[in-house]
């Protein structure tokens, strides 16, 4: 074979070689393309070709225990812009800055630099107002879309806003109920995906897929919306007019732990949260501690008599005064008590009498009793941020086991307090204070209930009867006096706790009714209040009366005491609902009643007490009115002498009633006159001048 052969074919086999090898690399290559990236390519692809909306699920709806709603969700309109399809941004942004209020040039900035990084769909402002809505629709802008997301309204504003608390712009639980209970109110989000360009813009004959989302489920809570309004209406007034700096009410079935009012003065309105300070979104009845005072002396009697450390019978003796190592301790009532037995000791709210029945029990069985009602650990109520108190063991000596059996160097929050308070009630069982009442489907059937079982038997249950008939006597014979509600047996007991500022004081007011089968545990606390007399008693108390009387006659609970003929001054409330409200003032007026009008508009929508209710003369009725028209047939034509053209336009198409407009001004004249009754519908002729 010559030469020139030899290379040949050893250059043939080098190619072929070389091909086999540059195949083996293709193939290679291929396979780690195809079976090692492919899933990752396939997904970076479909990011690049399509766009993936996001649905926000309807949030679930939060009753009261009656389902009243307090939280509900509606859709609105979200500005979506995509910047690719926008042809003139600065056209666009300044319409649209105009439309929605917003700034002109970080909107402009905000699509240019959109546009630049392709971005194929950018929010503009989300969950905007109809009329806002109603504004950009006008401007037909190319670019500009609409997406239905969910807002969260609270038709009853600061009513209860500290149990409800407020979601954020993403309907993202942020505080309260809406944020313990946010896996059940959330729901499930939904997606639209659809095909677009390598310029982001969506195809105009693309495929759109629609993934449904799935609504959260609805939560029903203990809270009655109608004690809550008792409630906040008897502490607004006594914050009022004790001026005082804030206060608290926590209103509880003894019996079953339910919450049914809770609330903290001031407040806040959790449609506009972020326009309050942040110290108001705190729940004090559960976040905040304080001295309890002589509120706390129901957990060393109870002990007391439990260890067997004292007897009702017992006699004590009071100088005025106690000294324990070396310190004197005095009694409010610097003369002293003198001799008294242990029933009198606690309807006297005696100091020294307790600071003796804390020394017979001894630190360890005081520790015992104090953990045993629950202090200086979380109740577990269903609200964020609760705390456990300050207590520790370690640093009680005989002067902090003295101060402590009276209430005094022990801070307990509120809910703490009214739990002690209901195991009493309870005969002796201590029971998990909670506000979520069940979790419901949109069908309302029950998904999930919540009725927690008694912890644990604290005191028996002949302690319990024992300290039910002696907080009676506190009411009936003791500091606790202003707190009677006539008609019906009530336990209580007072408190006045001096703050470390001088001349600062938090009273209180604990009780429960009726003493044979309680119903209701009411704690009021009234922080720093000023002028006259400062005792529980004589602040705390009547708060506490006016709120049990209130809520007992609501919940149809019948009086056990037959009340003296001569004492009888109780009026029905009568039904104003749908009434204009200046009828409804004078319909009250004509009863013995007074009113308190809460709200905007000219109708009532709701008021309390409720229709029926036997109140004391002189009491105060809370009317609702909004803007809605009345259903009420026939109706009373209002006197519109001196209104403008707008208001009586406004009041009688409010109550149901046409208007004939003659001259311009303020009423002079109307036709048929004021007082008489019509139907709905009727149209009535008003004459205006501008020399009313």
């Amino acid at each position: 074979m010559s030469v020139p052969q030899i290379v040949i074919k050893r250059r043939l086999v080098v190619l072929l070689l070389f091909s086999f090898m540059f195949s083996f690399i293709l193939l290679g290559r291929v396979f780690w393309i195809q079976f090692v990236l492919g899933d990752e390519l396939k997904d970076r692809a479909l990011n690049q070709w399509t766009s993936d909306v996001p649905i926000e699920p309807k949030r679930g709806t939060i009753y009261d225990r009656n389902k009243n709603p307090l939280a509900i969700s509606a859709t609105v309109d979200t500005v979506v812009a995509s910047p690719p399809d926008i042809k003139d941004i600065e056209k666009t942004a300044s319409l649209l800055s105009t439309a929605l209020n917003l700034d002109k040039e970080e909107l402009e900035e905000k699509l240019k630099d959109a546009k630049d990084k392709k971005k194929g769909a950018i929010y503009i402002k989300r969950k905007i107002s109809d009329e806002e809505s109603e504004a950009v629709r006008n401007l037909n802008l190319s670019g500009i879309y609409f997406t239905k997301e969910n807002k969260r309204f609270y038709p009853e504003r600061n009513l209860c806003s500290h149990v409800l608390g407020f979601t954020g712009i993403d309907s993202q639980g942020l505080d309260g109920i809406e944020l313990i209970y946010e896996k059940y109110l959330k729901g499930t989000p939904g997606r639209i995906v659809s095909e677009k360009d390598a310029l982001s813009r969506k195809l105009p004959f693309g495929i759109d897929k629609y993934v449904p989302p799935e609504d959260g489920l609805d939560l029903v809570l203990t809270i009655d919306k109608i004690i809550q309004h008792i409630a906040e209406r008897e502490l607004e007034k006594a914050l009022a007019e004790h001026n005082a700096k804030r206060g608290t009410v926590i209103v509880m079935d003894p019996k079953t732990g339910e919450i049914l009012a809770l609330t903290n003065k001031p407040d806040y309105d959790p449609n506009n949260y972020s326009e309050y300070p942040q110290q108001l979104w705190r729940n004090a009845a559960v976040s905040d501690v304080y001295e309890p005072g002589s509120t706390f002396k129901i957990v060393t009697a109870s002990a007391a008599l439990e260890e067997g450390v004292a007897r009702p019978e017992d006699t004590f003796y009071d100088p005025g005064y106690v000294i324990v190592s070396g310190v004197r301790i005095g009694c409010w009532r610097h003369e002293g008590h003198g001799s008294q037995t242990f029933i009198q000791l606690v309807e006297n709210s005696c100091n020294p009498g307790f600071v003796d029945l804390g020394m017979k029990l001894g630190k360890d069985r005081m520790i015992k009793y104090i953990k045993g009602f629950g202090f200086g650990e979380t109740t577990g109520v269903d609200l964020p941020g609760e705390a456990r108190g300050i207590l520790d063991p370690s640093k009680v000596g005989p002067v902090e086991l003295a101060t402590i059996s009276f209430g005094q160097g022990i801070s307990v929050t509120p809910i703490q307090l009214i739990t002690a308070l209901s195991t009493i009630a309870n005969d002796g069982k201590l029971v998990q204070p909670h506000v979520a009442k069940a979790i419901i489907d949109k069908d309302g059937n029950i998904v999930h209930e919540f009725s927690p079982a008694p912890l644990r038997q604290v005191v028996s249950y002949e302690t319990a009867q024992e300290m039910k008939k002696i907080l009676e006597s506190v009411v009936t014979n003791g500091t606790g006096g202003r707190g009677k509600v006539e008609g019906y047996r009530v336990a209580g007991k007072t408190g006045t706790a001096e703050k470390y500022v001088p001349g600062k004081y938090v009273v209180s007011y604990a009780g429960f009714a009726p003493v044979d089968d309680p119903k209701l545990a009411i704690l009021v606390i009234i922080d720093e209040p000023s002028g006259g007399l400062i005792y529980g008693g004589t602040i705390a108390g009547p708060v506490f009366q006016k709120i049990m009387a209130d809520s007992l006659n609501y919940l149809g609970v019948e009086p056990q005491i037959e009340i003296e003929e001569e004492e009888k001054e109780y009026i029905a409330v009568p039904d104003l609902r749908n009434l204009y409200i200046e009828d409804a003032k004078k319909i009250l007026f004509q009863n013995g009643l007074s009113a308190r009008v809460d709200g905007e508009g000219y109708v009532v929508t709701e008021q309390v007490p409720m229709p029926g209710a036997e109140v004391k003369k002189n009491t105060t009725v809370l009317l609702k009115v909004s803007d809605s028209r009345t259903n009420k047939d026939p109706v009373t034509i209002p006197d519109l002498t001196g209104r403008t053209v707008k208001e009586s336009t406004d009041i009688l198409n409010a109550i149901g009633l046409n208007i004939e407009i003659v001259g311009s001004g303020y009423a002079v004249k109307q036709t048929p006159p004021p007082e008489v009754e019509v139907g709905l519908g009727t149209t009535v002729r008003v004459e205006f001048s501008q020399n009313p």
